[in-house]
């Protein structure tokens, strides 16, 4: 005998799975600097009124950065032949970073989370979605996702 089939919703696994489209990438597109997700308050502040806001540092990297395509900025490297500006993980972020990211309501998406290195310390974090970088925070102590020394 044949077991029937119930009609109706078809049973689905409790665990839950994304679902992935096609990904296309943005590397050969140009960089559209946003300031629609800013956070202009804690320690992360991108606010021009901090005392420690390098003005200069800031606005001609942003200038220049929007005039290279994504690929040509993740080509720039230190010295040691680390990416200068790259993708962070949700877990490298410091538990301050992952506070503000919770309380401003994006932690959707922590794994967007790009970080651009200005100069020694210096970041600029925000959202890269497509060819554009939501402005997030200002990190002039390299605190967001601090580096992990090695044999400590």
């Amino acid at each position: 005998m044949a077991k029937q089939l119930k009609k109706g919703r078809p049973k689905r696994d409790k665990k839950y799975v994304k679902e992935s489209k096609p990904v296309i990438s943005t590397d050969c597109e140009k960089i559209i600097f946003m300031f629609d997700k800013t956070d202009r308050s804690g320690n992360y502040a991108f606010d021009v009124n901090r005392a420690d806001f390098n003005h200069k540092e800031v606005l001609g990297k942003i200038v220049d950065y929007s005039s290279m395509t994504w690929g040509e900025v993740k080509r720039q490297t230190h010295d040691d032949g680390k990416s200068k500006h790259h993708f962070l993980t949700p877990d490298s972020l410091s538990k301050e970073a992952a506070e503000r990211l919770k309380a401003k309501d994006l932690e959707e998406f922590s794994d967007y989370i790009f970080s651009f290195a200005l100069q020694n310390k210096i970041r600029i974090i925000g959202i890269r979605n497509g060819d554009k970088f939501h402005v997030l925070w200002y990190d002039p102590g390299h605190e967001v996702c601090p580096s992990k020394k090695r044999h400590t």
